[in-house]
């Protein structure tokens, strides 16, 4: 049975990317660089409407316009019903012509008449009682009911009640390399370079939407910029890209621009909770009662956890709805719905906290489950109070003079992650000392390429040059799709094990050259050697070059035993609050996240340091604004679509707890689960008012000083 080392030479260490002088010097290939022979450039002709059926589109300006190749209707027409519109940016027309400005200037003659309908903006208009029924079976759906324990009994043993609403935006994917690809035919046969996830599952969807065997599809991501969740799928780009591909004859480039992202790509969804809350006199949460609600756009549901699901609540009612809006369709966003889920739970046990007149952090230790190695944030929350310097936390509200405010805040985080039993590998050692491990993953920009070499090369005890890693090609061997944190967890364990049964059979071919058992023997330094007598052994290459001609060729399948299930993790943050602007500025973020055996540990660092930016984000910029009159998104770039900057980010204190005894566990997940919460408890820590809503703006922070002066925020 496999197993990973006792003693490991590179695993665990920080180990610079292979593929980092490739990026930094622009000669990494993504599919936004893709140029073949007589390659065509696509545009998409996009609703400019929120709900519009599409009566008529008329093509034949756009058909006769220099340059253009292929035209392809995206609606039909004679389907009244199914002909429409449901979102601004729903596509109507596809172009496909010799030049990029060839393409939108033919894209800007298609005419299409439009039967403007009602439309929903915002999840109030889509809620009330005579809103127009813009949705087949309605704008919110019945709803769901969960619910444990005895609430009233809850309620009774309460010492203290909160009562709030609490809410969180829309925040969208904002990938670095926007959505799209290359579609080329060679007769029957479709490769297409495309920015994706799921190399795997996007040949399996274009190959099922043009109707044609899997077989004859070809995916391959080199490299790709950013995902998130939202290239999981088999996006409607390449379908068209490949449809407009086979029309022309000709490749066809089809990669979408900054406001066609933020529009159609997908997004995460808002979150609305009114919650009650009790904890008695003793400090247990006794009760929790909720109603949620929120919007993934048109026809799509937002759901998330809540409570959120690391505290232990005696009792507990939540009743959720979904509410359709006429907006983008959500899509699945790094550790979906978690991040609505703890921003709220962790507001509410903040405000219970200083009810009950007792520090936060003790109040979250009273009432945490008992620890398990997936559960460690008693452990944590400590770790992380001393790095913090939690104890020069002051009482809610920052009694010093002037208009800069500091506050403390945090916050917990979990996830699942683990490894898909479906993944295979595929390992070579050649006669001249070479190897190779092949695996149809993809480096989603989490450092993939370098984790795999690490792996094979700590097995064969060779440098981490000597192995070739080649990813990122649908046929290669199954790989699942790089969301979930999945991606070590099933990718590590397939070559640790192709890369353990190679070796074998070359142990085999060396022991007899040496009169040694092959048991006896190791793999370490660029040598096969003797266990006890190190100085009886050969090189590598001597090694290889018993193999004559033929090289170990192995093909693996996933076992158990190498990898794990679950995380947990906890962040601090210390802020620095004008009350006079509303301005926040978060000066440092501690973080300590557990992380079952650490392949890597410079991209381990690096997963915590992309989450937390991006929670940054979530908790005081991000923000998808629709107009309330036309539901269109009036920040549809990255001008007025705020993410943070250089100068946003703060110091970032990461602690990562090594569990080597675990097995991998994915980690791109939880990092940016918490960061959120722990910032607005330390805003609130620091102005002595509670803001509900994210993000935290100026005009939330100043809005909730308001109110406290009026009455009170807490």
């Amino acid at each position: 049975m496999a197993s990973w080392p006792s003693s490991p030479t590179l695993l665990g260490k920080s180990t610079r990317r292979l593929d980092g002088p490739a990026k930094a010097s622009g000669r990494a290939t993504y599919a936004y660089d893709i140029r073949r022979p007589g390659m065509l450039y696509a545009r998409i002709v996009r609703s400019p409407h929120a709900h519009a059926r599409v009566r008529a589109v008329n093509v034949s300006a756009a058909e006769k316009a220099p340059g253009v190749r292929a035209v392809l209707p995206l609606v039909d027409v004679s389907q009244p019903d199914a002909a429409k519109a449901m979102y601004q940016g729903d596509e109507v027309v596809a172009i496909a012509a010799d030049t990029e400005e060839q393409a939108h200037d033919a894209a800007r003659l298609v005419t299409v008449d439009y039967e403007v309908l009602p439309h929903l903006a915002t999840v109030e208009q889509a809620m009330r009682p005579e809103a127009p029924a813009v949705f087949p079976k309605g704008n919110v759906t019945q709803g769901s009911l969960e619910e444990e324990g005895d609430l009233a009994a809850g309620f009774a043993a309460a010492a203290h009640v909160v009562e709030g609403t609490y809410s969180t935006q829309v925040q969208t994917h904002s990938c670095l390399e926007t959505h799209g690809c290359v579609a080329e035919w060679e007769g029957d046969r479709l490769t297409a370079w495309v920015s994706t996830q799921a190399v795997h599952a996007t040949a399996n969807g274009v190959a099922t939407a043009l109707g044609v065997p899997q077989t004859n599809v070809r995916i391959i991501t080199e490299y790709m910029g950013g995902g998130f969740g939202s290239k999981l799928g088999p996006d409607f780009e390449v379908v068209v890209a490949s449809k407009l591909a086979r029309q022309a004859g000709k490749p066809v480039k089809l990669m979408l621009d900054r406001k066609e992202e933020q529009l159609g790509t997908g997004n995460r969804p808002s979150a609305y909770a009114k919650v009650r809350a009790g904890v008695d006199a003793q400090g247990k949460f006794v009760a929790f009662d909720a109603e949620t609600w929120g919007t993934g756009g048109a026809g799509q549901g937002a759901g998330f956890p809540l409570p959120y699901p690391v505290y232990v609540w005696t009792s507990r009612r939540r009743r959720h709805r979904d509410v359709y809006i006429n907006a983008g369709p959500q899509r699945a966003m790094r550790a979906p719905g978690h991040p609505q889920g703890s921003f709220i739970t962790e507001v509410v046990i903040d405000e219970l906290a200083d009810k009950l007149g007792m520090d936060p952090l003790e109040l979250r230790l009273k009432n945490l489950p008992p620890e398990e190695p997936n559960r460690m944030w008693g452990k944590y929350f400590q770790m992380a109070a001393a790095r913090i310097g939690w104890s020069r936390r002051h009482k809610t509200g920052d009694p010093a003079p002037g208009p800069i405010k500091r506050g403390l805040g945090c916050a917990a985080n979990r996830w699942g992650g683990g490894g898909s039993q479906q993944t295979r590998g595929h390992a070579e050692i050649h006669p001249d000392g070479s190897a190779l491990i092949r695996i149809g993953t993809q480096d989603i920009g989490t450092g993939t390429r370098t984790v795999l070499a690490l792996i094979v090369a700590e097995t064969y005890g060779l440098p981490l040059g000597a192995v070739k890693v080649e990813i990122g090609d649908s046929r290669y061997p199954f790989a699942p799709g790089s969301g979930g944190s999945v991606t070590i967890g099933s990718v590590s364990p397939v070559a640790r094990i192709a890369a353990e049964q190679a070796l074998g059979q070359l142990v085999a071919k060396v022991a007899p050259s040496i009169g040694a058992d092959p048991l006896a023997l190791a793999a370490k330094d660029g040598r096969i050697f003797v266990k006890d007598d190190p100085s009886t052994g050969v090189t590598w290459k001597e090694a290889c070059t018993l193999l004559g001609t033929t090289p170990i060729v192995v093909d693996s399948q996933w076992e158990k035993g190498l990898s794990s299930v679950g995380t947990s993790g906890v962040q601090f943050a210390d802020v620095e609050v004008d009350v006079e602007t509303g301005v926040t500025r978060v000066k440092k973020i501690v973080c300590v996240q557990d992380t079952g055996l650490i392949v890597d540990k410079l991209t381990a660092e690096s997963q915590c340091y992309g989450g937390i930016t991006m929670g940054i984000g979530f908790a005081l910029y991000e923000h998808r604004i629709l107009d309330r009159n036309t539901a269109r998104m009036v920040n549809p770039n990255m001008e007025w679509y705020l993410l943070p900057g250089p100068s946003d980010i703060p110091e970032i204190d990461i602690t990562l707890v090594d569990q080597p005894e675990r097995g991998v566990v994915g980690l791109g997940e939880p990092p940016t689960i918490s960061t959120a919460a722990a910032i607005a408890n330390a805003v609130a820590n620091a102005i002595g008012a509670r803001v509900r809503d994210l993000p935290v703006t100026p005009a939330h922070v100043l809005a909730a000083l308001d109110r406290q002066r009026e009455g009170g925020t807490l």
